[in-house]
C-alpha cells in the first residue's frame, strides 16, 4: 500500500497529464486510484481536464492512511 500512497501523494503535489512518463510508469496504480475515485480527470464542472488530480476522497484516504501528508 505504500507504493499506492506514494502515487497519490505525487499526484497531489503535481497533477499528471495522461501521457506523462510518471503515469506510464505507474499505470497500474493510477488505474486503481481512478477506480477507487481517489483521482479524477473530470473537473467539478464535468469537463475533461486532460490530467489526473487528487479528489476529496483521495485526500481523505491520504489523511487516514498516509499520515500527516
Amino acid at each position: 500500500m505504500n507504493e499506492y500512497l506514494n502515487v497519490l501523494w505525487a499526484i497531489k503535489k503535481q497533477a499528471q497529464s495522461y501521457q506523462s512518463d510518471y503515469v506510464r510508469k505507474h499505470i497500474r496504480l493510477v488505474n486503481e486510484a481512478s477506480s477507487r475515485s481517489h483521482i479524477s480527470c473530470i473537473s467539478t464542472s464535468g469537463k475533461n481536464m486532460g490530467y489526473w488530480s487528487l479528489t476529496t476522497a483521495g485526500q481523505q484516504f491520504l489523511n487516514e492512511y498516509g499520515g500527516a501528508l
